[in-house]
């Protein structure tokens, strides 16, 4: 064996050596591009980290430069100002909101509390924003600037308007102007208050728009309202409007001793928010229902009855069990929608006889003219009548009355004779107010002609 061959014969593994520095030049190769890749990730995500803190720093200074420029502003250019602006830095568009808004020291907001406040002094706030924000929070600086003296008249308020739904929550949009010693306009905020400053004392009439749609406490569309403004102080004002809704009724009565479906003309609604009871329907139109509308949707209930005063209340003290709890309803009322209520009426189980007595009775009387009048009742002054007409049975078809005293009066056509019943109380649904009038020739109070 020469040396050649000797040499060869003791490296048997050369070819598989060099297979296994192949792969590891490759997996080397490998590592690398990952550290690499990893490097630069991180890499970039520091530049975006940097670049945002760079972004912030630059709004932190533009935020503290408007407030700069905010506190150099006249008191008359701070009040009520809402402005946006754009201003460029390092080739990024900064958007810079500024607002200034009086607030009263005590309370630390736009005075829109009840009572006579001082506008202490003005809180002014410069938002910052760029485009890559993203879901970060907003650079925002706020502070004071205090009303040098003489800077606001001696002669010169303000008035706080602040409107309350039924549910005492504040409307935001609510537009309102006023004239007078000065004039003013705009709209209510977020929390319904609305801040009209540096206005001339004396009187002015504040003038809600209608076109909201809203109604007042009453149930009235709103109307203009007198006040005045205070030098030095501010004078508030409170109001309630809310989107209406109704009150439908039903009425029930007792008929031949049974529970039944009636009709009715009018009803009454009451809530101790309102400035005093409220009458829908016609008298004399009588109908299955009555819709009271509209109605302010307060948070506590209405109590709804029928008849056009307040003397038809069948609980005017506001017992717990009063009695005639059924000719009466609670009812509560949600903005937009209609509450749906039944009374049952209290009936006067009237029979018109021809005869003279208890002893001489004669027959009913068919189609006799029957005049109720509520003693306790008017309307335009005169007191309230309702004209109603007997059956064959010489009663009346609709027995249901308001809760009230009432004069009866009953006439006989073919005859031309009437008598009368004074102070009859139909005050009561558990039974039937029971009355008889005689309307013959020798009956006691008989006379000829017909009701008045």
């Amino acid at each position: 064996m020469n040396t050649e061959e000797a040499t060869t014969a003791s490296r048997p593994g050369v070819s598989s050596e060099d297979g296994f520095t192949i792969i590891e030049v490759l997996v080397t190769a490998v590592v690398i591009a990952v550290v690499m890749g990893a490097t630069f990730g991180a890499l970039q995500a520091a530049g975006r980290a940097g670049s945002e803190q760079r972004h912030h720093a630059e709004s932190y200074a533009i935020a503290q430069k408007d407030q700069a420029r905010l506190r150099s502003l006249q008191v008359s250019q701070l009040d009520g100002l809402d402005e946006t602006t754009t201003i460029s830095a390092g080739g990024t568009d900064y958007d810079v909101h500024s607002t200034g808004q009086f607030v009263n020291d005590i309370t630390g907001t736009a005075s829109c509390e009840e009572g006579t406040n001082s506008s202490d002094y003005i809180s002014i706030t410069s938002v910052v924003t760029w485009p890559s924000i993203g879901n970060r929070p907003a650079t925002v600086i706020k502070s004071i600037v205090a009303p040098p003296a003489g800077s606001r008249s001696e002669d010169t308020g303000a008035l706080a308007v602040v409107i309350r739904d039924g549910q005492g929550n504040g409307i935001e949009g609510v537009p309102l102007s006023g004239s007078g010693a000065g004039s003013f306009s705009g709209s209510t905020g977020p929390t319904g208050c609305i801040l009209f400053t540096d206005l001339p004392e004396g009187n002015y009439t504040l003038t809600p728009s209608t076109a909201a749609g809203v109604v007042d406490a009453d149930g009235n569309p709103p109307a203009p309202i007198d006040t005045s403004v205070v030098g030095q102080s501010t004078n508030t004002l409170v109001l309630r409007y809310d989107t209406p809704g109704s009150i439908k009724v039903d009425f029930r009565t007792r008929i031949n001793g049974s529970v039944q479906n009636t009709t009715q003309d009018t009803i009454t609604i009451f809530n101790t928010g309102m400035t005093q009871e409220k009458a829908f329907g016609t008298v004399g139109s009588r109908a299955t229902d009555v819709t009271a509308t509209p109605v302010f949707p307060f948070s506590s209930p209405y109590a709804v009855y029928a008849g056009n005063c307040a003397a038809n209340n069948p609980n005017p003290d506001d017992l717990t069990n009063p009695p005639a709890a059924a000719a009466m309803a609670d009812v509560s009322v949600v903005a937009g929608q209609t509450a749906n209520a039944t009374i049952q009426l209290p009936a006067l189980n009237l029979t018109v006889m021809s005869g003279n007595s208890s002893g001489n009775p004669g027959s009913p009387v068919n189609g006799a003219t029957v005049k109720v009048t509520d003693t306790e009742c008017t309307v335009g002054g005169n007191p309230v009548k309702r004209t109603l007409t007997t059956n064959s049975s010489g009663k009346l078809d609709t027995p249901g009355l308001p809760y009230g005293t009432y004069d009866v009066c009953a006439y006989r056509p073919s005859t031309n004779r009437k008598n009368t019943a004074s102070n009859i109380e139909v005050k009561t649904t558990a039974t039937d107010t029971n009355l008889t009038i005689y309307v013959g020739s020798f009956a006691s109070g008989s006379s000829s002609g017909s009701c008045p």
